[in-house]
Parts: structure tokens; sequence; C-alpha cells
């Protein structure tokens, strides 16, 4: 499993340690009828570079996983890495549910993370357990638990369907005939509101296609569009909301903002406000996850 780390690692999404899923459960709801952003953020976990951040001892340690291999990175001042040239380690890696443990020499890598090269793209989706212990940092040695996956980079059926929202052949809401039929047509899909409706997306696939894979969103508020299947590869490749970090798609239907030429999609229409306030704050907050915006 071992492969040469690159420093050039594309960040991949990761989930909450355990410590902080379990804090985020505990916590009161964010109240996006109020749209409190000042409040939610005290929660949000995610890095700098895309990755999760938990509390170990007095530093703040950022975990990203990626296709190549898994980075560890100690935070200092403005967020940036501080590991020192000689700091190494071990990381203890279990996938899923199984007892089997790999274990892994960590060395400092030249973005001054700390890291190990692994090929983890035949264990897309599926937990990792992390035992990470790192030496040379100071006067004791860093011990601390993470979890994380590599995610797929697919958007989920549930949404999905709600960017598609109507059936390609009878034009009824999805949905409204119980759970909707899936038609995979190359790398793309669509969805029937019932089986009758199958074979004639079948028979005229581009059809279908071309009109769903191309359509404009409608616009929900001033300035701030509905999202469609036009829109999903971009959806999948940001990932979260760029002011709330919610992920996208997790309160329905993203909404997609022209910034500055680029179209950027945010959770709910809430954040627009933000978004179009403070542009290069957020398009360099996204340029610094490695995440080009499309052009709008």
């Amino acid at each position: 499993m071992r492969h040469l780390f690159t420093a050039a690692i594309a960040v991949a999404t990761l989930l909450a340690t355990s410590s902080f899923a379990t804090a985020q459960d505990a916590a009161a709801p964010h109240d996006h009828a109020a749209h409190d952003h000042a409040g939610h953020a005290v929660h949000s976990t995610t890095g700098p570079h895309g990755g999760t951040v938990q509390t170990v001892g007095d530093r703040r340690v950022e975990t990203v996983i990626a296709d190549k291999g898994i980075m560890f990175m100690i935070l200092g001042k403005n967020d940036q890495p501080i590991a020192p040239p000689d700091a190494t380690g071990t990381l203890k890696l279990r996938v899923g549910d199984s007892e089997k443990e790999y274990t892994y020499q960590l060395k400092t890598l030249k973005n001054l993370a700390i890291g190990v090269g692994v090929d983890l793209s035949k264990v897309v989706d599926q937990p990792l357990h992390m035992n990470v212990e790192i030496t040379n940092i100071g006067s004791q040695p860093l011990v601390f638990h993470a979890m994380g996956k590599l995610a797929s980079g697919k958007l989920s059926d549930e949404l999905l369907i709600s960017l598609q929202a109507t059936c390609p052949v009878s034009g009824q809401p999805l949905g409204s005939m119980g759970k909707p039929p899936k038609i995979t047509i190359g790398d793309k899909s669509l969805f029937v509101c019932c089986a009758g409706c199958t074979k004639k997306v079948e028979a005229s696939p581009d059809q279908y296609l071309t009109k769903y894979y191309t359509a404009k969103g409608e616009q929900v508020r001033e300035g701030v569009f509905k999202s469609t299947l036009a829109d999903a590869a971009a959806i999948a490749a940001q990932k979260t909301c760029p002011v709330m970090d919610e992920p996208l798609g997790g309160m329905g239907v993203p909404g997609k903002v022209n910034v500055n030429g680029k179209a950027v999609y945010i959770c709910c229409p809430g954040c627009a406000k933000k978004l179009v306030a403070e542009p290069d704050k957020y398009l360099a907050a996204l340029k610094a996850k490695g995440i080009t915006p499309p052009a709008f």
C-alpha cells in the first residue's frame, strides 16, 4: 500500500473525530431560520486544508486524507503547518470493522505536514481508524486517535433527485409515485417517476440527458439561483458551503451565486449576503482547499 506522497496531494472529505462528533451531537441545533452564523461557527471542525481539526493537549492538529496518503498538520499561527524537519511518528491504521492493523512510519513532508504515502483507492467510503504518535516535536510525543474516510466525490441519489426535481417523461415531481427508479447512462444518472417511464429514457437517453444536464435554475432571490443537474459536478467538487462549512445538499438544493464571475454554491439562500459582501475572502478559502469554482 506504500506509494510516494507528494506535496500537491488533493484534499478529501474527512469525517469528524469521535470526540468532535460526540460534541456536535450534544450541541444545540443551529437555528437556520434565524441564520445565526456566529453561533454555528463555534462547532465547525473543518480545517484550513479541508481536513478535520482536533485539539490534542495544547496543540491543534488537522488530519487530511487523500487517495495517495494521509497527512497530519500541527497548526500554528495563521493555521500554517509548523512541523520541524526531523519530526517523525507512527500511524496504526484499521479499515472498517477489520481487526487487521497496518503500521506506517510518518515523516515530515515538504509542506511541513507529517504523513505517509498510502494507496487508499481500494477503501473509498470505508471508515478509517487511526492511532497516531508524533515524535520530535517537543518534550512529549503527541498521541491521539482520529477517524475519517476517503470520500468517493459522488453526490448522493437523494441530492441528485433534488437537483433533477421532475420526471423527464411525465413531468411529475420525483417521489410523487414512490421511490424514483434510477437510470445510469455512462457517468451520469437520471431518475423517473415510475418504472413505466424507464423505457422511454433508455430509448432516447441523449435527448433527456441534454435537457436536464444543461438546465438553468430559477432565481430564488436576487442573485441566488437554484442548482440543477448541470451543477452536479461542480457541487461534488466544492463539497461544502464556504460560509457555513455545511455539506452542500444538507439543507436541500444548494444555491448558486455569481461571485466575481465564478459559480459558488451555498447551503441555503441566507449565506448569499456574506458571500457577496466578502467575495475575495471566500474565493481564497476555496482556493486554499484546492477548489477552483467554474465560470458562472
